[in-house]
């Protein structure tokens, strides 16, 4: 094997691995790609039902709206809406097993469901823990930089272990 070719193959490698090392550093250390799936166009967080904490980035392009999908019957539920500009995040937290959301742009006054595997990057810290007063299902904060969103979700009383 020529040196030329033993170069080539380095750069290439090396170039590869920097790629996928820059592609895993979108989330926080300790927040992990587990948790939530999607089916069909839907993003479903918290597999367990056990209190979880979400972080949720929109890589796409576009502003993207994710609304909660009542998937049974409920008495008194929120909405739970939030907006998300390109490359912003949010902050979810829940306590509800199988929560669904569809995701949606706004094209003039009309709304477009989106694949939110398509547009959405998500994490979860395992670890979290939460004050008894800050428990539930509810947007901790949404539509912000990343920094801010764990500043945010810190000053609240949820603890980001990992």
């Amino acid at each position: 094997m020529s040196l030329f070719h033993q170069f080539n193959k380095s750069i290439i490698f090396s170039a590869a691995l920097i790629s996928s090392v820059h592609a895993a550093s979108n989330f926080p250390r300790g927040c992990e790609v587990t948790g939530f799936g999607y089916s069909q166009n839907y993003l479903i967080l918290n597999e367990t039902g056990n209190q979880s904490y979400y972080l949720i980035q929109n890589h796409s392009d576009s502003k993207i709206e994710l609304e909660r999908v009542n998937t049974e019957e409920a008495f008194m539920s929120p909405p739970l809406h939030a907006t998300l500009d390109p490359m912003s995040w949010g902050a979810f937290a829940s306590d509800v097993k199988n929560l669904n959301f569809k995701c949606y742009k706004r094209i003039d006054e009309n709304t477009t469901l989106v694949d939110c595997r398509n547009v959405l990057e998500v994490c979860q810290y395992p670890r979290v823990k939460f004050a008894l007063s800050n428990m539930g299902n509810y947007w901790i904060s949404f539509n912000k930089p990343q920094s801010a969103i764990i500043q945010e979700s810190v000053a609240k009383g949820i603890y980001l272990k990992w």
